[in-house]
């Protein structure tokens, strides 16, 4: 059997700790650097938009000029998605 440590995705601190399980089964982790925010993750999402760091893709892609559709498509998540990130960060 392999093990395969378990980094948290916000400060890359491997001391992380379980944290239940989802409604589909998957498991949650948190991370136990007391500076880092807390928030529970997975190890593998299972929609796009969910995944940490795709927000601030967004910006930045909407900030080079990229349409709505055009971002959706390329990170293959949904328009609404894109929509309300934009909506949160009024650019």
């Amino acid at each position: 059997m392999v093990m395969a440590a378990v980094k948290c995705p916000r400060c890359g601190e491997t001391k992380v700790s379980k944290n239940g399980k989802t409604e589909t089964g998957k498991q949650k982790y948190l991370c136990t650097n007391r500076e880092c925010t807390g928030q529970s993750f997975l190890q593998e999402y299972t929609q796009n938009g969910s995944k940490p760091g795709i927000d601030e893709q967004i910006i930045e892609m909407a900030a080079n000029a990229s349409g709505i559709r055009d971002i959706a498509r390329v990170l293959k998540i949904s328009k609404q998605k894109v929509q309300d990130t934009l909506k949160k960060q009024k650019i």
